[in-house]
């Protein structure tokens, strides 16, 4: 019995329900319409490209029906899809394709331009999606029963690349299956759900959070190829949207816009939101519209839905990533590799079902992060006597200062609850004296504190050596595309300002 072939069941059990839309182009499909140009989809990339099982078809696109419609093709002919950033350069593009060595390139009008910069120095094979779709659509042909495989790869996620070049995460069937069942026991989908998909199309969270859950369920899924604040608040609450996912820089500008100032979504029964730590101003803002915050933690190479904090535990655990997941396998271990004590900082570790074989081309790196069956995720994190997770900070950002280690986390975590700023990062720089020194770039007022009076605030909530040394006061801090904040980026500008000696305090 094939397991995997969600689209292909619900087109049996509810043809005529409709499945998904895109509010940009106002196309809608049933579940049947879902499965059936699907399978003319198929068949046309097995004739047209040759593409059979273990290719892969490299995409440069925004979210859409018809991005999922390629999803559900390449999963049946075990081909592998590969999402591409289309926010990246050319450059980046380039290291991408040149990796995984895709058989097709498939693109959205709109990247054509950035599609044949690329090819200017590799070739690949290219085609336009609406030309596939209007193609296939053209044909006959009955469908012919397939075994999706649990092993098959059926992504290739390529990671921001903070530490490096971009790494190619695989994302088998077993993954999907598992992280679905997870997300609808502890999010409580149901058939009955019907979400908006704002987030890119090219991380794991614009696919494996909300949309292919919801679709294993029977939901419904809307795509907005470009999150526009006031075009979502008003979506959300004209089409009794039940639950929606959201990055906080996303919560930010809803909440600012003045369409909030109106926003009334009774049928919304929470927001899922990953990505970066929540400000308490802004999880206060949201539950002013009585609409509580569902805080989460997950990453491409598991899951990506590891941890889940129940939206009524979300004001009083605040800052809580909340408890692991109904089917997740996972320990905490100091540098010994001994399993801590709660309230004690460690490594958080995971196993089972919901965890990568590994990244492509890249059996190193895959040796180094997955060992005796666990995979280490490099985040530090503690947990309370009651089963709640906090994170700490990452093993890769912690710097370390005159033979202390400081997790810059720790220390936005206070700048940002105690509503000292609106946004901090806290990056560790070289310093003679010192080894390293905490660097402060900070988004917004300080309470009518100047820097000194900031740093003796501090000293109530923190140990003296973890107080920044340097202060650097920005309009906005980069971010990623999906709203993680550049510390490479931040470091960089640092050496620049350090260069010109001016604007810190």
């Amino acid at each position: 019995m094939n397991y995997f072939d969600w689209i292909g069941k619900w087109s049996v059990y509810t043809p005529d329900k409709k499945a998904v839309a895109s509010v940009d182009s106002g196309l809608a499909y049933t579940y049947k319409e879902l499965n059936d140009l699907s399978i003319q989809v198929e068949s046309y990339l097995k004739n047209e490209y040759s593409i059979e099982k273990d290719d892969r078809i490299a995409v440069l696109a925004a979210h859409s029906p018809e991005y999922l419609i390629l999803f559900i093709a390449a999963q049946r002919m075990g081909a592998i899809l590969v999402p591409l950033n289309y926010r990246a350069s050319v450059s980046e593009l380039q290291y991408c394709i040149n990796d995984v060595e895709p058989t097709l390139v498939i693109f959205e009008k709109d990247f054509q331009k950035k599609v044949q910069a690329t090819k200017d120095n590799i070739f690949f094979n290219e085609v336009e999606i609406e030309d596939i779709i209007t193609e296939s659509s053209k044909l006959k042909v009955e469908a012919i029963p397939v075994e999706i495989e649990p092993e098959q790869p059926v992504f290739i996620f390529y990671t921001s690349g903070t530490t490096g070049k971009p790494k190619g995460v695989l994302y088998t069937n077993r993954m999907l299956f598992w992280n679905s069942l997870n997300t609808s026991v502890q999010l409580e989908i149901t058939s009955a759900d019907f979400t908006l998909n704002a987030l890119p199309s090219y991380h794991t969270s614009g696919w494996n959070v909300l949309l292919l859950p919801m679709l294993h369920r029977g939901a419904r899924v809307d795509f907005l190829k470009a999150f526009k604040p006031k075009k979502v608040l008003n979506y959300i609450q004209e089409n009794s949207i039940s639950l929606f996912l959201a990055i906080p820089t996303m919560l930010r500008m809803m909440v600012k816009h003045q369409a909030f100032e109106n926003f009334n979504a009774p049928d919304l029964k929470y927001i899922v939101v990953g990505g970066e730590d929540l400000s308490i101003p802004l999880i206060d803002k949201w539950a002013e519209k009585g609409i509580l915050l569902r805080q989460g933690y997950g990453l491409t190479e598991a899951g990506p839905c590891i941890t889940s904090l129940h939206h009524h535990d979300a004001l009083w655990k605040k800052g809580s990533i909340g408890k692991p997941n109904f089917y997740v396998d996972y320990k905490i271990i100091n540098e010994e590799g001994t399993v801590v004590e709660a309230h004690e900082h460690g490594e958080l570790c995971l196993r089972g079902n919901i965890v990568t074989p590994g990244y492509w081309n890249n059996s190193a790196y895959t040796l180094e992060k997955l060992k005796d069956g666990w995979f280490h995720t490099g985040d530090i994190v503690k947990m309370d006597s009651e089963g709640f997770i906090y994170m700490v900070g990452r093993k890769n950002q912690m710097f370390i200062s005159g033979g202390e280690n400081i997790y810059p986390l720790e220390i936005e975590n206070v700048l940002l609850k105690k509503n000292f700023v609106k946004e901090a990062a806290i990056v560790g720089i070289n310093d003679e004296n010192w080894g390293e020194v905490g660097v402060a770039f900070l988004v917004g007022n300080i309470k009518d504190l100047n820097n000194e009076q900031l740093r003796e605030q501090l000293k109530h909530h923190l140990a003296s050596y973890k107080i920044p040394r340097h202060i650097v006061f920005l309009d906005s801090l980069p971010k990623s595309g999906i709203g993680k904040i550049d510390r490479k980026k931040l470091k960089k500008m640092y050496k620049v300002i350090q260069n010109e000696k001016r604007n810190i305090i």
